[in-house]
């Protein structure tokens, strides 16, 4: 069978083409699967992994997804449906000839304003489903009236969730013949509901009012008394990006807290410990499930249309009362306080989200071709259906390798669309070449990789080949690579110098290390803040032999370039404490903005070290961590004595190497 899916874009990391991918994955094993792309480059966005035997069309290739080109709208998107505004005349256009010609067997239109224009055109011989991604009460009542005349026309409509399916418009539907079934949107399971335990709680969604993260940040705010080494990760792009921002300095949770502006994927929910929906109201199910399939326990918000729909409270989650931050402060602690009962619930959330796997959704969707093929004429088109037709593409997948880190320092590489692999080479970037390491590959088609064993690898960055028994190479894409054990440096501290390599995607979507190698490090662990001075602590590896007077310096990166002391050192057991007083920066700027970059020095004369947070699963830190600004008056002359005081700021961050800065503003 030939199955088309219609979807907005597929160039963005977004929820609708997330969808889309999801449901090719469901269904291409048995057929022949293509997505066909509203607005947006056909090659598909590198974090959705869309199967390499998935077909992509893109109507408008040279269109960005929230571009017009043209000034008239829609004719076939119902006026007042949430994605009136994406479309216009020429997507009519575009979509009503791509239809007509399509020659599938099968089109699923995945949102409400696509199955209005798959409901309006002629699609010949092929069954016309809409899967609705939202329960329909929540679309304008405007809207509702039309929608339902519209849908009138289809083959089936398939609701996310049971509740919204009960609604009186889907029962209107079924009076007029129209297929309703309820079916969920299809998640990734992971392989085992064994992994490692990270002290991470990750939120996901969209930053909207309704979503409510600032009762996520106070819930975890409450708990960081009884547990203080746990972290939260806010995923998610929307306009309240700034104001959960400054809810996080204001909690004081800067050095707690990290914000993505991505939304979550696979790898992100497999690495959290717990899940946290604190939403007021929801669309589906599609958190809680996303979590259950990543072996992660969930505590949300009893709201309609969401959780209790798939959680049965105290077996793979705890449900607690829509906007009450005391109930989710106390479940949370729940979970950071009792191993065993996280690990009892990630088992049964695997369990649950079964239902919701891949195969079975895809399974689902087969049965509801399958019962329409029999059934009476339906729309305008009338039924004369094609048989057979679209035999599944042949497998495209390129070489590509799962990656899991393992709380022991290995890694485990998993390769696929590779036959007669015999080595993993990896191979340091430079012009001048560098170091290649290999790592033999197992007959099952994975290979080991230790840590100790890239320790010849020098700073910078590194790519992974596939090799044959024949010498040819090949690069290795990224697949799903789960880091969440990379927190435990246990397995390195015996090593006289720092080595850290982390795994990621390159903007092309392959595998690529980053590798910090130093003789010495200072690995930040805390930062607090007193009125005047910043307070660090952290931990010692490599070669520190203290001997004189420790301290703290600060180097200043403009030129000319100026190294000065800045605050006291206290070496003990391994760890330092040092405090960074902030009037040694701002008392000696000599421009309206400059950086400095901290360092330390044991005393005895060897080159300071860059103090830096590395050693753990951060490739990048700079953007997803972001610390409060110190602010307050200095007597200013950069322009001449007895001018006056001016407002100075002086706020940390991360270099793109993760490494600690500040940055000296005066503000006017």
């Amino acid at each position: 069978m030939h199955i088309e899916i219609l979807a907005h874009t597929l160039a963005t990391d977004s929820i609708g083409a997330r969808a889309a991918a999801r449901l090719a994955e469901s269904l291409v094993t048995r057929h022949r699967v293509t997505v066909v792309a509203a607005r947006g480059a056909a090659a598909p966005h590198p974090a959705l992994r869309l199967p390499g035997n998935v077909e992509v069309i893109a109507l408008a290739p040279s269109v960005g997804a929230g571009d017009r080109d043209d000034d008239d709208t829609s004719q076939l998107v119902i006026a007042g449906d949430p994605e009136f505004r994406r479309y216009n005349r020429a997507d009519d256009g575009r979509l009503r000839k791509h239809l007509s010609a399509s020659g599938a067997d099968a089109v699923v239109a995945l949102s409400s304003a696509l199955g209005a224009v798959l409901a309006q055109c002629r699609v010949p011989h092929a069954r016309r489903v809409a899967r609705q991604p939202a329960p329909v009460e929540r679309l304008p009542e405007s809207v509702r009236a039309r929608w339902t005349e519209l849908y009138r026309e289809l083959d089936a409509v398939v609701p996310l969730t049971e509740g919204d399916a009960a609604a009186p418009e889907y029962r209107a539907l079924r009076d007029a013949g129209v297929e309703v079934r309820h079916i969920a949107e299809p998640v990734v399971l992971a392989e085992s509901a064994r992994k490692p335990s990270t002290g991470a709680v990750i939120s996901a969604g969209r930053l909207v009012s309704h979503r409510r993260v600032d009762l996520a940040l106070h819930a975890f705010a409450q708990t960081r008394a009884a547990q203080p080494g746990w972290q939260l990760r806010v995923f998610g792009t929307g306009p309240l990006r700034r104001e959960t921002r400054d809810l996080v300095t204001a909690l004081q949770l800067h050095d707690h807290v990290l914000l993505f502006d991505r939304e979550a994927g696979e790898d992100d929910f497999y690495d959290a410990d717990i899940a946290l929906v604190t939403a007021e109201r929801l669309d589906s199910a599609r958190p809680v499930l996303e979590a259950f399939a990543q072996a992660t326990p969930v505590v949300a918000t009893d709201a309609p249309y969401g959780a209790p729909e798939v959680l049965t409270d105290g077996q793979s989650g705890l449900l607690v009362p829509v906007g009450d931050v005391q109930a989710t402060a106390h479940a949370l602690e729940r979970y950071m306080a009792d191993e065993q009962l996280r690990e009892a619930h990630r088992t049964q959330a695997l369990r649950t989200a079964r239902s919701a796997g891949t195969d079975r959704v895809g399974e689902a969707y087969e049965e509801l071709f399958t019962s329409l093929k029999a059934g009476a004429a339906r729309g305008r088109w009338g039924q004369r259906r094609r048989t057979g037709g679209g035999a599944p593409a042949a497998d495209r997948v390129l070489p590509t390798a799962d990656c899991r880190v393992l709380p022991n320092g290995e890694w485990e590489l998993t390769l696929r669309g590779v036959s007669g692999a015999r080595t993993v080479r990896v191979e340091e970037q430079g012009k001048g070449g560098g170091q290649t390491v290999g790592f033999p590959v197992e007959g099952d088609g994975r290979a080991r990789i230790d840590a100790r064993a890239l320790a010849v690898l020098g700073e910078g960055r590194a790519d992974l080949y596939v090799v044959d028994g024949r010498g040819r190479s090949s690069r290795l894409r990224y697949g799903r690579c789960t880091v969440g054990g990379a927190r435990d440096v246990g397995h390195l501290s015996d090593l006289d110098r720092f080595h850290w390599v982390l795994p990621y995607a390159s903007e092309g979507g392959y595998l690529r290390l980053r590798v910090w190698s130093r003789p010495s490090h200072a690995e930040l662990v805390t930062v607090d803040y007193g009125d005047t001075s910043l307070w660090l602590t952290g931990w010692l590896q490599g070669r520190w032999r203290p001997g004189g007077e420790p301290s703290l310096l600060l180097r200043r990166r403009q030129e000319p370039a100026r190294t000065l002391t800045a605050g006291r050192v206290r070496f003990e057991d391994g760890w330092f404490g040092a405090e960074l007083n902030m009037g040694a920066a701002m008392r000696s700027r000599l421009l309206m903005r400059e950086n400095w970059d901290v360092l330390l020095t044991d005393g005895s004369g060897a080159e300071p070290v860059r103090v830096a947070r590395i050693a753990d699963d951060q490739v990048v830190r700079r953007d997803v961590q972001r610390f409060p600004e110190l602010v307050r008056e200095e007597p200013t002359d950069l322009f001449g004595p007895d001018v006056g005081r001016a407002v100075v700021g002086l706020r940390p961050y991360f270099t793109a190497d993760n490494e600690l800065s500040l940055v000296v503003t005066e503000h006017h």
